[in-house]
């Protein structure tokens, strides 16, 4: 048996699909809920499969302890919640730990470098203290000082404690690997390539054949500082566009009500009614339609974010622009796609479609890499490993 440790999100379904299909019957997803939360799920769709998790009154133990066996824990990211309940625990069981990106990127010793000169103006200019409260989280010793001075829970203690148990770094990005143990050498866990979702769950069947028409521009992913909008807008500024062109940005995902205004004015006063901030959810297919418009994707995150959407884009043939910062930038890079530097290709290619040979090129190495098979290959492989004795 394997347990699963999950929050009601959006990937979770695909998620369960794709480990019953190897590991059928085998699995427990324990979805951690407060014991206000209503029943139900916003995101899961297939609640039988589940098991609620009253976190602020039960144990892991209660499930490790059972029968059968649990082989081994994947814990779905590791949040505050997830942490807790990790170290909780009495029985030593093999943590794997699937690496959303936000649990590894906003780490005391990472997020201070996540966000670039505009954005992070505007964040001090929000917060004064931020800079500060950085310093203080980065140091074991000031945080100690400083929570137990304020008689607060330090809920990084917390997290970085459960990092330390953990066995497997599961990611199909090593250089998100590679940058968490730069960072915190004193890890012991192994780095464990997989992809969790394939090329038909990225861009969906029925765009898997088709093709961007259009000249619009796509860009960030989220209501997050860490898409870096500002720095965008303002590095837009000066550039033509095409008289129909429309500027989409996805706002609908993140709670910063201040962040998701200060950006659609910006861009208002940029590109006036050309600018569509997407602000509500929408289908997987109609967000896709917008997608096929797009003929360039900017992606200027610092940090590993957004890969469903650079995926999709990439396969549907948009130019995408990233930072070159981004380890996933260096990822790409690396097994050969056509992604471009914002700040250092720009100023070469524009606005200007790929070419048909670039186009094919990054459609074989998808194919390749995130296939229906070598993603099921991975679980397999995934769940070998936790049974192995």
């Amino acid at each position: 048996m394997i347990l699963h440790l999950m929050h009601d999100e959006k990937f979770c379904d695909n998620t369960i699909k794709n480990f019953e299909k190897v590991n059928p019957g085998k699995n427990k997803y324990l979805v951690f809920k407060a014991d206000k939360d209503k029943e139900g799920y916003r995101f899961i769709s297939n609640p039988e499969l589940t098991c609620d998790f009253f976190y602020e009154r039960e144990n892991l133990d209660d499930h490790v302890t059972g029968t059968p066996a649990v082989m081994g824990i994947i814990a779905h990211s590791i949040s505050s919640l997830f942490a807790s309940a990790i170290l909780r625990m009495s029985k030593k069981v093999k943590l794997y730990w699937v690496v959303w990106g936000y649990d590894m990127y906003m780490l005391p010793k990472i997020e201070p470098v996540l966000y670039a000169p505009g954005t992070l103006s505007y964040l001090t200019g929000k917060n004064r203290w931020l800079k500060l409260s950085w310093t203080v989280n980065k140091y074991q010793l000031l945080r100690f000082l400083f929570y137990t001075a304020r008689g607060k829970k330090n809920v990084w203690n917390l997290i970085e404690s459960a990092q330390r148990e953990v066995d497997y770094f599961v990611t199909y990005v090593r250089e998100d690997y590679e940058l968490y143990k730069e960072k915190y050498p004193e890890t012991k866990c192994e780095f464990f390539d997989a992809a969790f979702f394939n090329l038909n769950q990225y861009v969906g069947e029925a765009f898997m054949d088709k093709r961007i028409a259009g000249t619009n521009i796509l860009i960030g992913n989220s209501n997050s500082p860490e898409s870096n909008h500002l720095d965008v807008i303002q590095f837009l500024q000066n550039v033509s566009l095409e008289e129909d062109t429309k500027v989409y940005i996805p706002l609908s995902y993140g709670d910063n009500a201040s962040y998701k205004e200060v950006v659609t004015q910006s861009a208002e006063q940029q590109w006036g009614s050309r600018s569509f901030p997407l602000l509500g959810f929408m289908p997987q297919q109609e967000y896709l339609e917008i997608l096929l418009t797009c003929g360039v994707g900017i992606f200027y995150h610092y940090r590993q974010q957004a890969m469903g959407n650079i995926i999709a884009m990439l396969w549907l043939g948009a130019r995408v622009y990233m930072a070159g910062a981004n380890p996933a930038f260096r990822f790409f890079k690396r097994l050969g796609i056509y992604v471009f530097d914002l700040q250092h290709d720009f100023q070469n290619h524009g606005l200007n479609a790929l070419t048909e040979n670039q186009v094919a090129t990054n459609r074989a190495i998808l194919a390749k890499a995130f296939s229906a098979e070598k993603v099921e290959q991975d679980y397999k492989n995934l769940v070998s490993n936790i049974y192995e004795i």
